[in-house]
């Protein structure tokens, strides 16, 4: 794959669905480009996705390849191409990729097998979802001659959406497929050679498709859509595949289907790749499609707050109504918010995110199939509630920028790792281990010197938190029950011991036990909780993981404790700050750009997070450790000055109000 420049993106973009059924018998009888333009221009939108062809696998503009709706009596496509241009708005184009119900019906034979060999996604009797289409068919050449249409009829384009660019693990047994796979000489049998053998054929096609547009359209964006992955073994992720876009789209609607830590753990990995960033969050109350759905405007405002403070641009996704009307209602919304991004643009336009703790990812594995997603939420709910920028590297990623570096609970140290990160080490970086994060993958030792022997199990489930003199109060009140079984580790000489851990009377079986849970502290145990060797500390626990599942704060006080001995001098100190607000840090040429997020998402109904009140905050105090000389504080938009002072490099200010979003400016 070629890279291409980076791409323009619009700042406040639209992602338009058009996914409409054959039984729909009046397509884009109401559409008036002029009434469709002005709506997006007094919402501030500048750029909109529209489309060519949906999930139905139908067409929005004439065409020798598909098959236009079958109700649709013009060219949709390039009406709404040609209004959108007039107003200044870019218009990249739609295709769907995975999900083609026409080609479904027409030729089965493309369509995706699992190991059993029935078909891959939407079953006969089933409601809701779609079939899924198989890249190893001759379907992938019908997709990419589409484009090739596309490209002629309208070209030169402003960027094209790949949509629903994977396969299923499990998709396998297509005939058609495993012809390919025999005359390649894979192993029908060897799960890992099919699965490596899909992922390269999926990848062939991303260039062929990346090719076809970079030769018609050099400046046109490109991006392959439901394809973006965390996978800490860099070659089996995102990273490899960087080579066919122009930009990155993190597609995260949190209200039902990916939940508020999604997008900035996903951000929080991408920013390191050095692509432009765009996130996707929905208009709608739940998820995509949910028609007369209307998300409220507070969550919206949180949602595109954290897109610009993690330095992407917005995209909001709607789908227009089959005749081709806006909601009015939707656009007065998204406008309100909108509105403040742009009076935003001079300040979220080329940043950079600063940040000064970096996690080792934990999430590996097929797509959808992953293991390690939960010990990576729970260090992003601990670093964002302690209020420490933090990033996710890969095991390509470079160490240098990082005063900490996290591996949390499970990550295994090949021989590679344990070297750059012994190295790092060395050359005065920190190092945080939990649990048996930093073994070798057999897991029967530390592949580096971590201070510590590495012995088995912990013997106890759960044990106990004993803390020494070195760590202050809440941890020293009590003893704090660890849920999750630990690590059994013996302290190694010139090692300090930070905490003990402490034992039960005796771990719970169904014929001993006591109360309604597990059995009381009884007294300090003979191994450590919590060691420091050097510029390395160790916990036993897996408290990441755990974090995320039992949500105890003093798990989260420990963490920030420890980090505190690793990096006392921290980027951001905002005593006061609650932990339901998020911060973060931005470089702009010269400035330094500070944004303070203030929401509360509850969890209402069956699985719905909700952002309903902005709940002010007020006299917010700040200090950032600069690291440039500061000749002036203000607030954007309004660039109105604060007062400010600066004490041993730190800048320290107050903010008088956060109401939902407040953004401080560092010249």
């Amino acid at each position: 794959m070629s890279s291409s420049s980076p791409a323009i993106l619009g700042l406040r973009q639209v992602h338009l669905d058009f996914h409409t059924a054959a039984a729909i018998a009046d397509v884009g009888r109401e559409f008036d480009p002029e009434v469709f333009a002005a709506t997006f221009t007094a919402a501030h939108v500048d750029s909109v996705t529209v489309f060519s062809k949906c999930h139905h696998g139908f067409s929005y503009h004439p065409t020798a390849i598909g098959q236009i709706h079958p109700s649709l009596t013009f060219d949709l496509l390039g009406a709404q191409i040609e209004a959108l241009h007039q107003a200044g708005i870019r218009a990249p184009i739609y295709m769907s990729v995975g999900w083609d119900e026409l080609m479904a019906d027409a030729h089965p034979e493309w369509q995706q097998f699992n190991e059993d060999g029935r078909w891959v996604g939407k079953g006969p009797r089933d409601l809701l979802g779609w079939r899924l289409l198989d890249l190893a068919t001759p379907y992938a050449d019908y997709v990419l001659a589409q484009t090739e249409e596309v490209l002629q009829r309208y070209g030169p384009v402003d960027g094209i959406f790949y949509d629903i660019v994977r396969q299923d693990i499990a998709g396998n047994t297509n005939p058609l497929r495993r012809a390919r796979m025999r005359a390649d000489q894979v192993d029908l049998s060897n799960t890992a050679q099919v699965q490596q053998w899909a992922l390269a054929m999926e990848r062939a096609f991303m260039q062929r498709g990346h090719q076809i547009v970079q030769q018609s359209d050099r400046h046109a964006t490109i991006f392959f859509n439901s394809r973006l992955r965390l996978d800490r073994d860099a070659a089996k992720g995102s990273r490899a595949e960087l080579p066919a876009y122009t930009h990155i789209e993190i597609e995260s609607l949190p209200s039902v289907q990916w939940g508020y830590n999604h997008y900035p753990l996903f951000a929080g990995y991408f920013q390191t790749l050095g692509l432009p960033l765009l996130g996707m969050t929905g208009i709608f109350h739940k998820s995509w499609a949910d028609f007369g759905g209307l998300k409220t405007e507070a969550a919206l405002l949180y949602e595109c707050a954290r897109m610009v403070a993690s330095g992407a641009a917005c995209s909001v996704g709607d789908q227009l109504h089959p005749r081709g009307k806006l909601d009015r209602a939707a656009y007065t919304r998204l406008g309100s918010v909108y509105g403040r991004m742009a009076a935003l643009e001079p300040w979220v336009r080329d940043t950079q995110a600063v940040a000064e703790i970096g996690v080792l990812m934990t999430e590996t594995g097929p797509r959808f199939h992953v293991v390690g997603r939960e010990i990576d939420e729970g260090v992003l709910r601990m670093l964002l509630e302690l209020h420490r920028p933090f990033q996710f590297l890969d095991s390509a990623a470079d160490l240098t920028p990082y005063k900490v570096i996290i591996a949390p609970d499970t990550l295994p140290f090949d021989r590679a790792l344990a070297s750059r990160v012994q190295a790092y080490v060395a050359a005065g970086g920190k190092l945080l281990l939990s649990h048996r994060a930093g073994l070798t993958p057999n897991a029967d030792r530390f592949a580096l010197d971590a201070g510590v022997e590495y012995l088995g199990d912990a013997p106890h489930n759960p044990d106990y938190l004993v803390v020494g003199p070195q760590l202050r109060a809440p941890l020293s009140d009590y003893q704090q029950v660890l849920y999750e079984r630990g690590s059994h580790v013996r302290a190694l000489a010139g090692t300090d011991i930070l905490a003990q851990v402490g034992e039960p009377y005796f771990s719970r079986t169904p014929e001993q036990y006591m109360s309604h849970q597990h059995t009381p502290y009884d007294q300090v145990g003979d191994y450590p909780a919590v060691t420091q060797h050097g510029g390395v500390i160790y916990c036993h626990s897996p408290l990441f993981g755990a974090y995320r599942k039992h949500a105890v704060p003093h798990y989260r006080e420990l963490i920030g404790q420890l980090l505190e001995r690793l990096a006392p001098e921290r980027l951001i100190d905002a005593p006061g700050l609650p932990t339901t607000a998020e911060v973060y840090l931005l470089r702009q040429g010269q400035r330094l750009i500070l944004h303070v997020i203030h929401a509360v998402p509850q969890r209402r109904g069956e699985g719905i997070e909700i952002v309903e009140d902005i709940l002010p905050l007020y006299n917010v105090r700040v200090g950032v450790l600069a690291g440039i000389a500061i000749e002036r504080v203000y607030l954007a938009p309004e660039e109105s000055n604060l007062q400010y002072t600066n004490e041993q490099g730190r800048t320290w200010l107050t903010i008088p109000v956060v109401h939902g979003h407040a953004v401080v400016v560092f010249e």
